[in-house]
């Protein structure tokens, strides 16, 4: 490090305001020191004191970055700990989205979707800070996430949480703030491009700029990972991978021919090539080719954050590569933020913008966001599987009545203070697995929403049941019992202990374990005796 970037490092960290700005976001949290081109410092290490600092920064310290994690103790830290080690230790964690896209105008855009996304999910306390080169950070402090979903407590939810929640959320975002007509992708309702005109300002090809392929079973889109492999087959023999030498891979536009390569089984020449794809995650190796646009092209965030023990850059560090501040923003003006705003010699410590501060949290604000987060992983990653189950039970002959209900239906159709999106969501799909209509479910969910303290809209209960009517697929509810017990609906009785959903109550309780049910051969009691004495010789020969 040159005298002069050293005295500038000095003059910037030797500032009262900036060390006790980074000391107060450094309580609870791993530090990690950077020391230049040199590397990162020991871990894990803590910042206690803000004359700390100063003495680090003499010994050639550049950079400070935090846990995404906050412990009881930090420095009980240490490589390999198991999972269950670092639960016990770990006291919370924060959602901090890392925003990461070389074009500076895209990278603002995503910041901006996002924080649009987290106001649509009803979450007050959002903070924002630039990353101190190409991107953002988007915060949410541990404060606003409940203690508990069911019997799971929140803060032992890492990284699975965050990376449920984040990939919602980039979902949501793609759908909701990207859309497409003939001639241009309009971003957050007022931002609009052509394809060719974003394949120009972020010099790529316009190919990367779509979905090339679609699974034509479920619709899903082919995404990053899933890449179409080439192999050599030998038209003789079928041998595959059967090659001399190596060979490069190329688009699925071009074919493949390298004459004079010979199949190492029989020596014929190698003439053919097959292309072969990676399955969709329904199961379905059939594609067709789309020319719809990717959003996720162009809003991308750093993965990798969500990890255990990763660090981010701390407020207020510089950035060894671009000299800037990462500094605190209002979120509302992430789009008219520019990097000559973070220069240090202007940066100013602000009470009013503090990243991941938990003054203004409302506890447990984040409570619907991670519920329907989860859901989300439910219906994509799982859909498939959720539809094979549901196919699996038969259909109902007839509408189950309400007396058949399990206890947690019950309860729901009672009438609830909080958590009536949810159960609308589970009233609905469990209404049309036990063979109610659509006009039947809509009339009871009309009689239901009277009875909830504060009714919701009815507009939205109508919209549940014309989407569903639309969609023309059964989906089971929930299974038992975490989501129900969240909810404080679930009061199980002796038949509850043998099932898994609440379709499975219905079923049992009123004998349709298949269509033949009621035409079903019974056996007799000399039958009966056969089985019981035949399963109790079985017991004793396991024993012996």
């Amino acid at each position: 490090m040159d005298y002069r970037k050293r005295s500038q490092l000095l003059l910037y960290y030797k500032r009262k305001d900036i060390a006790e700005a980074i000391v107060d976001c450094s309580k609870d949290r791993e530090i990690g020191t950077r020391f230049g081109n040199k590397g990162f410092g020991k871990r894990p290490d803590i910042l206690t004191y803000p004359n700390e600092i100063l003495t680090l920064v003499k010994k050639g310290l550049s950079s400070f970055h935090m846990s995404q994690e906050k412990w009881e103790d930090p420095l009980q830290l240490r490589p390999g700990m198991k999972k269950r080690e670092l639960d016990e230790l770990r006291i919370g964690w924060d959602l901090i989205i890392d925003i990461d896209f070389p074009n500076w105008f895209f990278s603002k855009l995503t910041a901006h979707v996002l924080i649009l996304a987290l106001r649509d999910h009803k979450i007050k306390n959002i903070s924002c800070k630039f990353s101190g080169n190409k991107g953002f950070h988007i915060g949410v402090p541990f404060s606003s996430f409940p203690e508990t979903i069911g019997d799971v407590e929140v803060k032992n939810w890492f990284p699975e949480g965050p990376q449920k929640i984040t990939q919602y959320l980039l979902d949501y975002v793609s759908k909701k703030y990207v859309l497409q007509n003939k001639e241009k992708i309009i971003f957050a309702g007022k931002y609009e491009f052509s394809l060719e005109e974003l394949s120009e300002m972020l010099d790529i090809d316009i190919n990367a700029l779509t979905f090339d392929l679609r699974c034509i079973k479920c619709g899903r889109h082919r995404t990053e990972g899933e890449k179409t492999t080439y192999e050599y087959v030998c038209p003789k023999c079928s041998e595959r991978d059967a090659l001399q030498g190596t060979y490069t891979q190329k688009s699925e536009k071009t074919e493949i021919r390298q004459p004079g390569k010979e199949c190492m089984r029989c020596g014929f020449l190698l003439k053919e090539f097959k292309h072969k794809m990676t399955k969709c995650e329904c199961g379905s190796s059939e594609f067709e080719k789309t020319t719809n646009f990717n959003p996720f092209s162009v809003l991308q965030i750093d993965k990798v954050l969500i990890s255990s023990r990763h660090m981010v850059r701390t407020p207020f560090s510089l950035h060894e590569k671009s000299g800037l501040s990462s500094i605190p923003i209002d979120p509302a003006k992430v789009m008219y933020f520019e990097k000559e705003m973070a220069e240090p010699d202007i940066v100013t410590v602000r009470k009013d913008l503090v990243f991941l501060g938990e003054e203004e949290s409302l506890y447990g604000e984040a409570k619907d966001l991670v519920f329907i987060a989860m859901e989300y992983k439910v219906k994509t990653a799982k859909e498939d599987k959720e539809r094979t189950r549901t196919n699996a039970f038969e259909d109902f002959e007839e509408a189950v009545p309400k007396e058949l209900f399990p206890p947690c239906i019950k309860n729901i159709l009672k009438g609830l203070e909080d958590g009536k999106k949810r159960s609308l969501f589970i009233l609905v799909n469990f209404l049309t697995s036990v063979g109610w209509n659509y006009d039947g479910i809509e009339e009871e969910l009309i009689i239901w929403n009277k009875a909830n303290p504060e009714p919701l809209r009815e507009v939205l209960l109508k919209g549940n049941v014309r989407y569903h009517r639309q969609k023309k697929s059964k989906v089971l509810p929930p299974n038992c019992r975490t989501y129900y017990q969240d909810l404080n609906v679930c009061e199980p009785d002796g038949l509850c202990q043998n099932i898994k959903n609440p379709v499975s109550y219905s079923r049992r309780k009123s004998g349709h374990l298949s269509k033949n049910w009621n035409n079903r051969v019974k056996l007799t009691e000399n039958q009966k005796n056969m089985r019981r004495e035949h399963r109790e010789k079985l017991k004793k020969q396991k024993k012996t």
